[in-house]
């Protein structure tokens, strides 16, 4: 099942737009977004600023919450490694719901 890609969802509690990689519409009704999580976002400096990487790890469960919130049901985390690894990926948005199609 080939997913949306930069679909954007608002959370009304924060009052905030989160826009996803990805995301699987099941029949079912199911949401399933697929999240690229790679490093930099913790070790570069010119993304990190000021904040810990405390913060940064607490940032992305707070946006998943949101996420939550807005409906979606599952968000499966994903990186680099999972990628070069493809079984690995695989098995992991087919433990997520997300159907598989050859």
């Amino acid at each position: 099942m080939v997913p949306e890609l930069q679909i954007s969802f608002f959370d009304p509690v924060t009052r905030k737009t989160y826009r996803t990689d990805y995301l699987w519409r099941l029949a079912d009704g199911r949401a399933i977004v697929g999240e690229f999580d790679g490093m930099e976002k913790y070790v570069n400096p010119q993304m990190v600023g000021s904040k810990t990487i405390e913060q940064r790890v607490l940032a992305e469960r707070e946006r998943d919450e949101a996420l939550r919130r807005c409906g979606v049901s599952q968000i499966v985390h994903f990186s680099y490694n999972d990628v070069m690894h493809p079984d690995q990926l695989r098995r992991k948005l087919e433990q997520a719901g997300v159907p598989y199609v050859s």
